[in-house]
């Protein structure tokens, strides 16, 4: 059976052919106690045959890329077991091989506290639609330990396309967004993190935590100064830039998830649905964080108003309307501009559906693709009220230290919320 590869589809896929980014997205697991590994690779399995995507291999022909589905049974390993930390962490910056499938892989590392890492190809969905695959998966462990017998009838083969999307808008609505939005999408300053040019790379991740009383000091301080917690990690974000690089004016792509558009957010499939948008702001050396979290929450709300991310999604519906393929894959290799700095916010992992039964998470972290030098994104999601912030990189020990500091860095300015 042949299913239709969607536009993001293959932009994910020329991301890791163009060396922008791997297209794996992440999840940590951290339990309290163990997991039941019978029931979890019956679980694992299981997702196949309910999201048949995730069952296929991806065969990019020349004229047209497509999904090609295998039968499930002929997937082997889709949950392996790590003997040591260091088995486990190298599976956590592993890839999924597209071609050969399957779409989605696991790894559990057995001790006194299970950990579980779970590895999805972001050419099948985004953040949001990793999501709705995580619970997904929850759902059917805690029926499957109840009834191991269990038979699921859900199927998540619903439209993956872009025109859920651009539906929800006029053709007005896009042209004014298109014409007076001209760099919305990829109109960053040339802004460039400090990295190495060292030819000794390797994929690692760091982790910051902000722990339960902080990142509570911080949703206080968003509902008192009518803020989001993103505008605030944002103008964090900012001002620790400012510092590393000595420029007033500042650039941060940001994910979209164009979801929020959706009159019927129930989609029946997982799919990519999330845009890129520029936030700009000019940086007083004297400003304080009062200050920048202001100017951010401007920008942003402004944006919102314009219907931000809808400009990205006008250009590349565009752009593979007007050009087959292959066309846009030499394009995209010659031409395309891609914000070197950029934070995605995950948001919060829902702790009521995030859950299998009989044992319990103590918390659960998700990440993005493995960003290739000059590339670099901060990504952040919470869970049961812990903020974890990562930032995942091919790099080498000169990066990873850079990568250190800037943490150190972020954690100053987020002092500014410490429970008084």
């Amino acid at each position: 059976m042949m299913l239709k590869s969607e536009i993001f589809d293959k932009i994910q896929f020329l991301f890791e052919t163009y060396k922008f980014n791997d297209h794996n997205l992440h999840c940590i697991i951290y339990f309290n106690g163990n997991a039941n590994k019978v029931i979890l690779e019956k679980a694992l399995a299981m997702t196949l045959d309910v999201v048949p995507i995730l069952g296929s291999q991806y065969v990019e022909n020349v004229n047209e890329p497509y999904w090609r589905k295998e039968e499930s049974s002929s997937f082997k390993e889709i949950l392996t077991f790590a003997n040591s930390k260091d088995e486990f962490e190298a599976f956590i910056t592993s890839k999924i091989d597209v071609l050969i499938g399957p779409q989605v892989k696991a790894c559990l590392l057995s001790s006194n506290n299970d950990s579980l890492c779970i590895l999805m190809n972001h050419m099948v969905c985004d953040a949001a639609g990793f999501k709705t695959y995580l619970y997904l998966l929850c759902s059917l462990y805690s029926t499957l330990l109840v009834n191991p017998d269990y038979k699921s009838d859900c199927l998540l083969d619903g439209d993956r396309s872009i025109k859920l999307i651009n539906r929800q808008f006029s053709f007005g609505d896009k042209l004014k967004n298109l014409l007076m939005q001209r760099g919305e999408s990829n109109g960053s300053i040339d802004l460039n993190f400090p990295m190495s040019s060292g030819e000794e790379i390797k994929p690692f991740v760091l982790m910051y935590e902000v722990k339960e009383d902080r990142f509570l000091a911080i949703k206080k301080y968003s509902h008192g100064h009518n803020v989001t917690i993103n505008d605030i990690t944002l103008a964090a974000f900012y001002r620790v830039l400012y510092q590393i690089l000595a420029k007033q004016d500042l650039s941060i792509s940001i994910a979209v998830d164009m979801r929020k558009y959706l009159k019927n957010k129930n989609i029946n499939a997982l799919t990519n649905l999330t845009a890129t948008a520029i936030s700009k702001i000019h940086y007083e050396p004297d400003d304080t964080i009062d200050d920048t979290v202001r100017k951010v929450s401007k920008e942003m709300n402004l944006k919102k108003k314009n219907l931000i991310g809808l400009n990205a999604i006008v250009k590349v519906s565009l752009l593979f309307k007007c050009f087959k393929y292959k066309h846009v894959k030499k394009l995209l290799g010659k031409g395309f501009h891609n914000p070197m700095i950029g934070m995605t916010n995950i948001g919060i992992l829902d702790s009521k559906k995030l859950c299998f039964r009989g044992t319990s998470i103590k918390n659960a972290v998700m990440f993005g693709s493995m960003k290739y030098r000059p590339y670099f994104q901060l990504a952040l999601t919470s869970y049961n009220n812990t903020m974890t912030f990562t930032v995942n990189l091919y790099g080498d020990l000169q990066d990873k230290y850079n990568m250190e500091t800037f943490f150190s860095l972020l954690d100053k300015e987020l002092q500014f919320f410490n429970v008084k």
